[in-house]
């Protein structure tokens, strides 16, 4: 219901921040034509160029002359600090997100497997591989590596909007204690690349995490992490914690 007072391209500005909240409208594709959203909304031609003069002024749209008006990718910024659940940090930016199980196999540890996982080769090893989204569009490709001497059996299709160490957490009391994790750049392969939905060469991160519970290791990540989606986050403290001196 309009507010009185209210501007009236600000109830245009509502609409279309909601249309672009929930994926509508994506990055790749323009906005409609301001014609056509005066003739959706039964507004003025300035109506509509109030209500996208907002959408600009707060990040959402850019403008490509000749090529139209776009939602502005969002970029989502994680602090490694501590650590971090993917599903949990969403959530509390209250983000929408969504996850797709893309394959789960139980596969034998091979040589290269088995060394990164510190377990003899020919272990069994849970493989469960998602496309993790937020706000609708392709963020990562998770490769995640469990041992089955620690998780006897994985349920795929509990997984899909769950958090999985949630998941671990309530089916075998998993308790991690701390994290490693390496960062470097990496070319998407052709099967990544179609998942991303990525039509273009960007830059990608590979980033490994690797999991402890009482210095075992119970969890191995691969992630192909858009890097125009995504960025990480590090504060580098220069503070140094003296001893006094007193005087004598």
């Amino acid at each position: 219901m309009p507010v009185p007072n209210r501007p009236l391209y600000m109830d245009i500005y509502d609409d279309l921040f909601s249309h672009i909240k929930q994926g509508v409208y994506d990055s790749e594709t323009p906005l409609p034509p301001e014609r056509d959203l005066c003739a959706y909304y039964h507004v003025s031609r300035s109506t509509v160029r109030g209500a996208l003069r907002e959408l600009q002024k707060n990040g959402l749209i850019r403008t490509i002359q000749g090529s139209g008006t776009f939602v502005q990718s969002q970029v989502i910024e994680q602090q490694l600090l501590n650590f971090y659940s993917f599903t949990d940090e969403l959530k509390n930016r209250g983000t929408d997100f969504g996850c797709t199980i893309v394959d789960y196999q139980l596969i034998s540890a091979d040589d290269k497997l088995a060394q990164k996982m510190n377990c003899p080769k020919g272990s069994a090893i849970h493989l469960l591989v998602r496309l993790r989204c937020a706000a609708s569009a392709p963020l990562m490709v998770e490769y995640t590596y469990l041992p089955q001497s620690r998780f006897h059996k994985i349920n795929a299709a509990a997984l899909p909007n769950a958090s999985l160490y949630e998941y671990l957490r309530s089916k075998y009391g998993l308790r991690m204690d701390h994290a490693m994790e390496t960062l470097q750049p990496i070319l998407p392969s052709p099967r990544e690349k179609e998942l991303l939905s990525v039509t273009h060469p960007i830059p990608c991160m590979l980033l490994e995490r690797f999991s402890y519970e009482e210095d075992v290791l119970v969890e191995y990540t691969r992630s192909v992490v858009r890097g125009d989606k995504y960025i990480f986050k590090v504060r580098l403290d220069n503070r140094t914690n003296k001893p006094e001196v007193n005087p004598t």
